[in-house]
């Protein structure tokens, strides 16, 4: 979906470049090439994980907020979502998500992009980008595995609100750009740990009135009525507790938390190297193309978005445009999309795995000096 229109004149001309031979582009790209990536990182200091990408022009910022959430308070963000599923996907999707935590997805954009382009593209601009991070992430296909965001069993957990904010679209290519973001900012995301407190009841009183054995007493022997003493009693991080023969399952004597005091800001995310990746495949009658412009996108009528990881595994494939694409030609763009994907991934995480192991090295200095803390400012080109 183009956030602008040509004239046919104008797109013939440049369908005529694209598919001469040999093909030209405006920028002298052949095409399967990627224009050079910038990548900046940790430039939000109240969120957990932070990254901005600009691809060509196309500037994509993301927020990354984990907060507490009980079970069940997020059900009725899903009796929206309900609206468009069956019965059955709605009791497979219920039952995927007991015990985990969530990923929800939010896209706005500058309000200056009004200007460029036409407000209702870029409402279903955004809306079809929301749709599709959510999905990705969503508990039955997520990458993640959910469960290192539970915080109490069956009681509260993590939910990872992932914020995108589209500063520019000047360069085309917005949910490949996205996803880049996305990718950045939640693989340099760390989530605050936390500890259980368990609650062992106070034992009832005996005959004489005195505390029967095992009761909480204080310093002048009264029974501590309250119970409060029992939350003294503090469980190890994990919040999983081992099932025993006849207890009914879930239960959990946890009964609130506590964020452990450490030096560093969290535990990184589990399964963060699988995150996935959007390459966006352009049909041309003979040939393919990857990295749009925004008039490249304008001119060609159908492509294939490819979710995939940097182990090349594919996630999910949509095709989109106004003309009917083959099969064969499918699975063709899939493959294109799936190795160009791991090679994006591999790019953006050497360059992450540097800015984050010189973040862990620079700590204590940071602290001494505050101006050396703050965003990390890379660009890299990929391999075509």
């Amino acid at each position: 979906m183009a956030p602008q229109a040509l004239s046919r004149s104008q797109a013939d001309f440049f369908l005529r470049g694209l598919t001469s031979d040999p093909p030209q582009r405006a920028d002298g790209r052949h095409l399967l090439a990627f224009r050079p990536v910038e990548l900046d990182t940790g430039i939000a200091a109240q969120a957990n994980g932070s990254a901005q990408i600009d691809l060509g022009g196309t500037q994509v910022y993301c927020g990354i907020k984990a907060e507490v959430t009980n079970y069940g308070d997020d059900d009725d963000d899903e009796d929206g979502e309900a609206e468009f599923q069956s019965q059955d996907d709605q009791d497979s999707l219920g039952a995927d998500s007991q015990g985990t935590g969530r990923v929800k997805c939010t896209v706005d954009y500058s309000q200056s992009l009004i200007h460029s382009f036409d407000s209702k593209q870029l409402e279903m601009l955004s809306v079809s980008l929301s749709s599709m991070v959510n999905s990705a992430f969503s508990s039955r296909s997520s990458p993640l595995p959910l469960q290192q965001l539970v915080i109490i069993a069956n009681a509260k957990h993590w939910t990872v609100y992932i914020d995108l904010v589209v500063n520019s679209l000047s360069g085309g290519n917005l949910f490949d750009a996205a996803f880049a973001s996305i990718f950045s900012a939640l693989y340099d995301t760390r989530i605050p740990l936390t500890r259980g407190v368990a609650f062992e009841a106070p034992a009832t009183l005996d005959a004489a009135g005195n505390a029967v054995s095992g009761a909480f007493e204080n310093a002048q022997g009264d029974l501590d009525q309250m119970g409060i003493k029992g939350l003294l009693k503090k469980k190890p991080k994990s919040t999983a507790t081992p099932q025993r023969k006849g207890k009914n399952p879930g239960r959990s004597k946890i009964v609130d938390f506590e964020l452990e005091n450490s030096s560093h800001a969290g535990s990184l995310l589990a399964g963060r190297d699988e995150l996935p990746l959007c390459i966006t495949v352009n049909i041309l009658p003979a040939s393919y193309l990857l990295d749009a412009t925004v008039d490249e996108e304008a001119c060609i009528p159908a492509r294939v978005q490819v979710l995939a990881s940097s182990s090349a595994r594919v996630l999910a494939v949509r095709t989109e445009g106004s003309q009917e694409i083959p099969f064969k030609r499918i699975s063709e763009a899939v493959q294109i999309g799936s190795v160009q994907a791991a090679r994006l991934a591999q790019a953006l995480i050497q360059q992450l795995s540097l800015v984050i192991g010189d973040d862990d090295e620079d700590d204590e200095d940071d602290e001494d000096d505050p101006q050396a803390s703050g965003a990390r400012d890379t660009e890299m080109e990929l391999d075509s």
